[in-house]
């Protein structure tokens, strides 16, 4: 090649340019399906709050005072109208959906921890009932800040006063589709909470079985 030719070639802006573009093109790839793996987690996760909202809410509306297994098996696969994607993403991994979708309800009694106050008093809560992955019948939830994550073993503390509530857990395991070879499955969690519409209490009706749901000792 002649030295007139390299100096064309030098001159010649275009080569440089797609050389360019081809180092740059896999980062601009990485970062567009970073992004949308994000927007993807970001629409999960207000998919699954909207899941547990929508089961505390369902409880909550009871009239009867009272709750059967049958009950809340029905109110639990609301879940699965909230949040389809569960159901996708349970078959792309040729698994039950309730193996990445897992969700507990649970009726809290609140009372006052010393017997008969009337004022400034605090209150003790007690799992009542409980069913799909269930609360613990045995340890009371402890208090915790309000802006702490969901844990089946604690509730907000604004949530403590005199009263029942009933409580949503669910627990989603997502999957990313960018780099989940490295960081595996993401466990999303979102707990709801509300006091029952038209009933003071909801108790636990062993009538339509036990398996799933079962009234505390």
């Amino acid at each position: 090649m002649s030295r007139q030719t390299l100096k064309r070639f030098g001159r010649d802006g275009r080569g440089i340019a797609i050389i360019e573009f081809a180092l740059i093109l896999p980062l601009l790839l990485t970062l567009s399906a970073v992004t949308f793996d994000l927007v993807r987690y970001v629409i999960y996760m207000r998919k699954l709050e909207l899941a547990a909202s929508t089961l505390a809410d369902l409880v909550a509306r009871n009239d009867t005072g009272k709750i059967t297994q049958t009950d809340i098996l029905a109110i639990s696969r609301s879940q699965l109208v909230m949040f389809p994607e569960a159901m996708s993403a349970a078959k792309d991994a040729n698994v039950s959906v309730w193996t990445l979708l897992k969700w507990s309800l649970s009726g809290v009694q609140f009372t006052p921890t010393v017997a008969g106050c009337t004022s400034n008093c605090t209150y003790t809560p007690k799992v009542v009932w409980t069913s799909g992955q269930k609360r613990s019948c045995t340890t009371p939830p402890v208090a915790a800040p309000n802006t702490a994550g969901p844990s089946p073993t604690t509730l907000p503390s604004d949530t403590f006063g005199p009263g029942f509530l009933v409580v949503a857990d669910v627990v989603f395991s997502y999957k990313p589709l960018i780099l989940q070879s490295v960081v595996g499955s993401i466990d999303i969690a979102k707990s709801f909470y509300f006091a029952p519409r038209y009933v003071t209490a909801i108790t636990f009706d062993p009538s339509g079985g036990s398996t799933s749901a079962n009234a505390c000792p």
